[in-house]
């Protein structure tokens, strides 16, 4: 619309997380600018307990520790837009700066039991705790990107975009303190991670519409770049001096870099009531891993291709079949691969692993689909998804009372079964949408020598919406996620309840929300590991229920893009221990 439009948003909940984003825009005759920015500051609290068990040729240590961990995200940024429409282009920019600061830690109390292997003798020790992860960094953001529609016949054109972010000032510090029953420090350690940042991106995308209106061919090419440079440092608290010492053999200086050029083709088509899109893309990448020790140093070019093909065959006017296959890749995240140790807390040490591979998933489906009464839709569709080189954390002993994380490739897992999903109107006022999964799980695990772990898996989410008056909306939400095997143990199930009503108010241009998570306080994460010389049982309660409530106000007819609602599981703060 010409002139003046926006909106703005407020929240706040009752673990003190609050929000505040808005956006205007500006729109005169082919010129649109617009001016957004946010200020946050989002919290998650749990209650925590441990119970480690290390075994090692000389001593046998058990470890119990209780108390809370708290995640913190805050950020800060503003970003400032234009589009312009000339004829049959849209140029467009965009420059954005903030500032994020995340961290998590908590306070702990440890209560230890060290059993003589040689002579069972036990002894006892009792300490308090304390430990704190801190990153944080600035961010510049530019972006540029045209469209252009060629005359002559609809859906032809042509899209370019590139876009480069710098996060400076980045340091991620590590900080841990225990203390015995007296108050003496008795173990501790600093760490920086002093770093940049640079991602770069380019895209180019072309449409070219077949003659018939209902095929086309697509083609595109992208760049993306990503570089980060930075130095570890540690001091480790030394109790016979009551100092911390700077460790210069545990120095390390960093360079990672990879890029990955893509390329990609797609076919599309229809005839009468088949349907079927065909693609294929190329992928080469190079990775790049500097530092001060040789062994962990390295470089690696890549070629992979990916193809994929959907199909589909209408039955009649409401009842569909279809089928796909696809090949996929995750690349795994630079912290996977820093080769330097980091402790997290008292008995909870982190390394990486710079040779860590990529994982690789082929997946097939077959599905169904049916839609009656104009509202309802019912799906099925049957699955199977082979992963090569499944990356996960494994924990092993590191000495008498701290284990070691580090991640993994595994093995290859396999998953097969069912996806069913529903989205019905029952009543006028009252409609429902669910999705459930239920397959099979197995890992053929290259780190366990006995059987391979197994287990029949599901998940199940039910939506329902109900219109209670004319501008009024209450929604109730149920998840389960059921448990699930894992290289090293297991995963306990568990279920959860949401609440949430909307008041839209002053003609719709106030909405205002409340949101009840985990009103049954039912939540819970219970993890089970084992290995050799090791076993953990691992319990995090999330703080709940949690209230949450949001004020929203549009003006001059203002539309916000419609965010996908989907569950939200990471409530549980010390997954990571």
């Amino acid at each position: 619309m010409e002139g003046w439009s926006g909106m703005v948003n407020l929240m706040g909940s009752s673990v003190w997380s609050r929000n505040i984003d808005f956006l205007l825009a500006h729109r005169k005759k082919n010129f649109r600018w617009q001016l957004s920015g946010e200020a946050s500051r989002r919290f998650v609290l749990s209650d925590y307990d441990q119970l480690k068990t290390i075994i090692t040729p000389e001593l046998l240590t058990t470890d119990h520790s209780t108390g809370d961990r708290k995640r913190h995200t805050a950020w800060y940024y503003l970003r400032s837009s234009f589009d312009w429409f000339k004829e049959n282009t849209t140029w467009s920019a965009s420059v954005m700066g903030g500032y994020r600061d995340r961290w998590r830690g908590g306070e702990l109390h440890y209560e230890d039991v060290y059993e003589s292997v040689a002579t069972g003798e036990k002894t006892y020790g009792s300490f308090n705790g304390k430990d704190f992860v801190n990153l944080y960094e600035s961010h510049f953001r530019g972006d540029l990107g045209v469209e252009h529609n060629f005359p002559g016949r609809k859906g032809h054109k042509l899209t370019a975009s590139l876009y480069g972010l710098y996060e400076g000032g980045a340091m991620e510090y590590f900080h841990t303190d225990l203390w015995d029953m007296q108050g003496k420090q008795v173990q501790g350690h600093r760490a920086w991670e002093d770093e940049y940042r640079f991602t770069g991106q380019v895209n180019a995308d072309y449409i070219y519409p077949f003659t018939n209106e209902t095929g086309k061919f697509e083609s595109g090419y992208q760049l993306f770049s990503y570089t980060e440079d930075g130095d570890y440092n540690i001091d480790m608290f030394d109790p016979a001096q009551d100092a911390f010492v700077h460790r210069d053999d545990l120095y390390n200086k960093y360079l990672f870099r990879r890029d990955i050029h893509a390329l990609y083709v797609l076919v599309s088509d229809t005839y009468e009531r088949f349907g079927y899109q065909l693609g294929l893309r190329g992928e080469y990448t190079y990775r790049k891993l500097g530092n001060n020790f040789e062994w962990a140093q390295h470089s690696r070019h890549r070629f992979d291709l990916f193809p994929s093909a959907h199909v589909s065959y209408a039955l009649n006017d409401h009842s569909q079949i279809r089928a796909a296959y696809t090949r996929r890749i995750t690349q795994p995240e630079l912290f996977y691969m820093e080769p330097y140790v980091v402790y997290v807390d008292y008995n909870t040490a982190q390394m990486g692993n710079p040779f860590i591979k990529p994982e690789y998933t082929n997946s097939v489906e077959l599905g169904y689909n049916f839609n009656f009464n104009n509202n309802n839709t019912i799906s099925a569709a049957l699955f199977h998804r082979a992963r090569k080189d499944k990356i996960e954390r494994l924990r092993v002993p590191y000495h008498s009372s701290v284990t070691l994380d580090s991640m993994a490739n595994v093995g290859n897992d396999y998953s097969t079964g069912i996806d069913l999903a529903a989205t019905l109107q029952l009543y006028k006022f009252w409609n429902l949408d669910a999705n459930t999964s239920y397959y099979f799980y197995k890992i053929k695990n290259r780190f366990k020598v006995d059987d391979d772990e197994e287990s029949w898996n599901w998940q199940l989410a039910v939506n329902n919406n109900f219109d209670v008056a004319k501008n009024t909306r209450v929604r109730l939400e149920g998840y389960y996620v059921g448990p699930m095997v894992s290289t090293q143990g297991r995963v306990d199930g568990f279920f959860y309840l949401n609440l949430a009503a909307r008041q839209q108010l002053l003609n719709r241009k106030l909405t205002a929300s409340l949101v009840i998570r985990d009103i049954l306080s039912t939540a819970k994460y219970i993890n089970k590991r084992s290995g050799v010389g090791l076993e953990t049982l691992s319990k995090i309660y999330p703080r709940s229920p949690l209230f949450t409530l949001t004020l929203s106000y549009t003006f001059n007819n203002f539309r916000p893009q419609r965010k996908a609602e989907n569950a939200n599981h990471d409530m549980f703060e010390g997954t990571n221990r």
